[in-house]
C-alpha cells in the first residue's frame, strides 16, 4: 500500500487542541525498515524514495507498508533512514473507512539507547551520593512531573505561563536543596538565597520583556506552539517563563556552595565578626563566580554550537556586529543567559548575608543567657 512519508519530525502534544476539520483516526506504532529504494523523477531534481515498513506492535504486528517520499535529495546522509532501523511510525484512517490513508514515520525508536543513558546516569547518582542521591532523582522527577503536567497543559489552556513557572521554580527549591544538605541552618539560608535568586531573575526578565520588542525574545519554535495549539499563548510570558526556568540550576548550584561555605568559616571559626565572615565568603564567591562563568560559557558554546555556526556564517565583510547579535536565535539565547547570570550572581551575596544573619541571631541568643 502506497503512504506519504513524512519527513518533519512531527510531535503530537496531547494537551493541544485539534485544528483540522475532520477526524483523523490515528494508530501510533512501531515499525521496522526493511528496505528503501531511490529513484529519480526524469526533467527534476526531485526524487521518489520508497520506505518499505514492517509493522512490529500492535494488532497490525506483521503488516507491511510502504511510504512514498518525494522531493529534493538534499537531506544529509546520516539523518535519513537505514534498513535496519526501527521507527515511530502513525497509521491514519479517513472518517469511517478502514482502509489506511497514509502513514507518517516520525522518530527512529531509541528507546534502548535511552534507556541505558538514563540507567548509567541513575547508577552514578546513586553509588556516589546513596540515599541523597536517590531522594534527589526522586525530587528531579518530581519537578520534571510538575512542568508536564501543570504547566504545560496550563498554558495550553491559554493561561501565563510565568506565575506558575515561578511557583514550579520555588517549589524544586524547597525540595532539593532539603535533600541535598539535609535539615540544618545552612539549608534555610539556601533556600533563601536561591528563592531570592529566582525572584530576582523573574523581575529582570519582566524588565527584559518590556525593554526589548516580542521577535527578540521569542525563537520560532514558540511561534509554531502558538500557530499549533488552537489558543491565545501569551508568548512574551512563555519567553520569560523559560528565561526563569533556564537559570533555576545554577542558582540552587551556587547558593548550596556559599552556604556550606559560610556554615564552615563559622565552623573553624565560631567567634568571627559578621563583617569578617561577609569579606571571606565574598572571596570565596569570586572563586566559584570565575569557575561558574567558565562553566556555563562552555556549556553554553557547546549546546548552542549551531547558534554559533550561524553567527559565523552571517558575519560578512562591512556587516555591523550587531546585526549579527540582533539575529532572533542569537539574541534570545544572550537574554536568557544574561539574566540567568545577574540572577545566580547576586543571589550569592543574598545567600551568603542570610547566613551570616542566622549565625548571628543565634550568637546573640547565647549571649541574652
Amino acid at each position: 500500500m502506497i503512504s506519504a512519508l513524512c519527513i518533519p519530525l512531527l510531535i503530537v502534544n496531547a494537551f493541544a487542541r485539534e485544528r483540522a476539520t475532520h477526524s483523523d483516526h490515528r494508530e501510533y506504532t512501531r515499525a521496522r525498515v526493511e528496505k528503501i529504494e531511490k529513484k529519480k523523477i526524469e526533467d527534476s531534481r526531485s526524487v521518489e524514495i520508497l520506505v518499505h515498513l514492517t509493522v512490529l506492535d500492535g494488532i497490525r504486528k506483521g503488516e507491511k507498508f510502504v511510504s512514498v517520499y518525494r522531493g529534493e535529495d538534499d537531506l544529509p546522509k546520516e539523518m535519513f533512514y537505514r534498513p535496519g532501523d526501527r521507527v515511530f511510525i502513525g497509521i491514519s484512517k479517513s472518517d469511517n473507512v478502514d482502509e489506511v490513508e497514509y502513514v507518517s514515520i516520525y522518530d527512529v525508536d531509541n528507546t534502548v539507547g535511552l534507556t541505558i543513558i538514563l540507567a548509567m546516569v541513575t547508577i552514578t547518582i546513586i553509588a556516589v551520593g546513596r540515599l541523597r542521591g536517590a531522594l534527589s532523582i526522586f525530587s528531579i522527577i518530581l519537578s520534571v512531573v510538575l512542568i508536564f503536567y501543570i504547566l504545560i497543559p496550563m498554558t495550553l489552556r491559554g493561561q501565563s505561563p510565568l506565575p506558575i513557572a515561578v511557583v514550579i521554580s520555588l517549589f524544586a527549591i524547597i525540595t532539593t536543596i532539603p535533600i541535598i544538605l539535609g535539615f540544618t541552618r545552612k539549608t534555610l539560608a539556601a533556600i533563601l538565597g536561591a528563592s531570592s535568586g529566582v525572584i530576582l531573575a523573574t523581575l529582570l526578565s519582566i524588565f527584559a520583556g518590556w525593554l526589548m520588542h516580542l521577535s527578540g525574545i521569542v525563537t520560532n519554535e514558540m511561534l509554531t506552539v502558538f500557530y499549533a495549539s488552537g489558543v491565545e499563548i501569551d508568548l512574551r510570558s512563555l519567553a520569560l517563563s523559560g528565561i526563569v526556568i533556564a537559570a533555576l540550576g545554577a542558582i540552587i548550584d551556587v547558593c548550596i556552595s556559599i552556604a556550606s561555605a559560610t556554615e564552615e568559616i563559622f565552623r573553624i571559626h565560631p567567634g568571627i565578626s559578621p563583617t569578617e565572615a561577609f569579606k571571606s565568603v565574598l572571596t570565596v564567591s569570586s572563586d566559584i563566580l570565575g569557575a561558574t562563568v567558565n562553566t556555563l560559557l562552555f556549556a553554553y558554546v557547546g549546546s548552542a554550537l549551531p547558534v554559533v555556526l550561524l553567527i559565523a556564517m552571517r558575519l560578512e565583510p562591512g556587516m555591523p556586529i550587531m546585526l549579527v547579535f540582533n539575529y532572533n536565535p542569537v539574541l534570545s539565547e544572550l537574554v536568557k543567559s544574561a539574566i540567568g547570570c545577574i540572577g545566580m550572581f547576586l543571589s550569592m551575596p543574598a545567600t551568603a548575608f542570610i547566613c551570616i544573619e542566622l549565625h548571628g541571631g543565634r550568637k546573640k541568643q547565647t549571649n541574652s543567657y
